[in-house]
């Protein structure tokens, strides 16, 4: 066998024992390769030695064998050396020498114990195969890693990178070396931030790092590593809002206040990307309704409270930003309420009278508050049935008045009662003052009848309280007091909550308006006229 002599040695006492320890090596690429062989020479004659021998075998730090049994206890005398062979064994990391660890040692009663040391030659090569490169995933901006496996030393390098169409070198002070050993070298980088610009739609990509090695100052070649860049985390668009409140010259507008229900909201935003990316949209969202836009106005706001408006903004990597303005306190607001109203005939002195000349009315409201700037108004109007509207009169809040004079007892008279508010908000209930009793009347003609009143038109009356017993079918509309049943379910003013955008169809000829609910899926109508 052949084999480089490393070392021959006398190991123990008495009986010494000739041991000898040789290597081959060869490259393998970028790794060396070595082959250990440790011999034991023959011990014959009247020496013996009847204990084990064991054998331990390190390269390059690497565990080759542990505990190997080079003999037994038995025999304690043997005529042929005794031969170990590692078989090839590979030190990748080796640089300039490799070092080799060798410990005999025995047992069983033995105290033989003995460790030797080596340095195996590292043969260096000129092939950039023996080189390998890699490049850890970076946030741009911050560090990233490079890790370069060489042979040996005596080389020099460049390192460049590439991403998109950007592209740059690395000089040594760009590079900081972390750790290096065993032929390993680890640097750090810092990636630059315009390679964000690279990125306008995305938070990651590819780039590639390429380093040049030269040897003796001749080139040997280069190897490239590719790298993933991220965009950090706190490249995200900016965004600022402002807000003010738009009443189109309703009272509040003078009270310089936000009023559910009647006041709008109008807002400005400015909004910028970063890092080459570019701004995709921006919304606005205030009191359950959003906008999109820099700018805009939103409906009437349909919820009360102290509300705080905000601002998105999203960039073209899908990146969102979101910003608060100024809260805004929206004052609470309903429409009037009549809480107490009635219409009976009278005489001049406000004696109640079926056949009187007089009306005696009676209208209670109230409104809200709006930080104690809204007051209500009541007021009354009346016209014959089926006649025209007289002009309003004024009233009380609660308190009873006279209406008419000169009524004729054989005609009917409708009466309007209605609250007004500051705000501009109206209430309204109607009644009618029935003819004065009589127990049935026939019209002149024979097209009309009235029980417990006078006949006033081609069609059936009845002014007292009536009792059917059998089945009442109702083929035309249905009204009380003159209005729809639709009518007086929601009156002028009043809001209507629905599942669906689209108006309300009604066959009565109301008419609505649309407001905010703050309740996703909900929709509210306020009733106009």
């Amino acid at each position: 066998m052949s084999y480089t002599a490393l070392d021959s040695i006398q190991w123990g006492g008495v009986p010494k024992i000739g041991v000898s320890f040789g290597y081959d090596s060869r490259r393998s690429g970028s790794a060396m390769q070595y082959r250990i062989y440790v011999t034991v020479a023959p011990l014959t004659g009247a020496s013996y030695f009847g204990y084990p021998i064991y054998l331990s075998v390190t390269v390059d730090g690497g565990s080759v064998c542990s505990g190997h049994t080079l003999k037994a206890a038995s025999p304690s005398r043997w005529s042929s050396a005794i031969e170990y062979d590692s078989g090839w064994v590979t030190a990748a990391g080796a640089v300039g020498t490799a070092p080799l660890g060798i410990r005999l040692y025995s047992g069983s009663g033995s105290a033989r114990d003995d460790s030797y040391g080596y340095a195996l030659p590292v043969e260096r090569v000129e092939d950039i195969g023996d080189f390998s490169l890699t490049a850890g995933d970076a946030v741009i901006g911050q560090t990233g890693t490079l890790t370069l496996t060489r042979p040996g030393y005596g080389y020099s390098f460049t390192f460049s990178y590439v991403l998109g169409s950007a592209s740059g070198t690395l000089s040594s002070a760009a590079l900081r070396t972390v750790s290096s050993s065993a032929g390993r070298v680890v640097y750090q980088w810092t990636v630059p931030e315009s390679l964000a610009g690279e990125l306008p739609e995305t938070t990651h990509g590819t780039g590639t790092v390429t380093v040049k090695v030269y040897s003796g100052g001749t080139p040997v070649g280069s190897l490239s590593a590719a790298f993933t860049a991220y965009v950090p985390e706190t490249m995200r668009p900016t965004a600022a809002l402002t807000t003010e409140v738009v009443n189109d010259g309703t009272a509040a507008e003078s009270w310089g206040l936000c009023v559910q229900g009647v006041s709008r909201i109008r807002y400005a935003a400015t909004a910028a990307a970063q890092g080459g990316a570019s701004v995709r949209s921006v919304q606005f969202r205030f009191a359950g309704q959003e906008l999109t836009g820099t700018t805009g106005t939103t409906a009437v706001i349909g919820i009360s409270g102290t509300l705080r408006p905000t601002v998105t903004v999203t960039d073209s990597r899908g990146r969102t930003t979101t910003v608060s303005g100024t809260p805004v306190t929206v004052c609470e607001y309903h429409t009037p309420v009549i809480t107490a109203s009635g219409v009976v005939r009278c005489g001049a002195d406000g004696t109640e009278k079926d056949d009187g000349a007089y009306l005696k009315v009676r209208c209670a409201a109230s409104c809200s508050e709006v930080q104690g700037h809204n007051s209500v108004q009541v007021r009354a109007r009346m016209r014959p049935m089926g006649g025209q509207w007289s002009g309003y009169t004024e009233l009380l809040n609660g308190a009873e008045q006279l209406l008419g004079g000169g009524l004729s007892p054989t005609a009917s008279y409708e009466v309007e009662l209605s609250a007004v508010d500051a705000v501009g908000g109206v209430r309204t209930v109607r009644y009618t003052a029935s003819t004065s009793q009589v127990t049935m009347h026939l019209r002149s003609g024979g097209k009309g009848a009235a029980f417990g009143k006078y006949s006033e038109g081609e069609r059936l009356e009845c002014a007292w309280p009536a009792v059917f017993y059998g089945d009442v079918a109702v083929s035309g509309a249905l009204t009380v007091n003159g209005e729809t049943v639709e009518a007086l379910a929601y009156p002028v003013g009043s809001v209507r909550l629905t599942d669906s955008a689209a108006s309300p169809e009604t066959a009565d000829g109301l008419t609505w308006e649309s407001v905010e609910t703050g309740i996703a899926g909900v929709y509210g109508w306020r009733r106009t006229s």
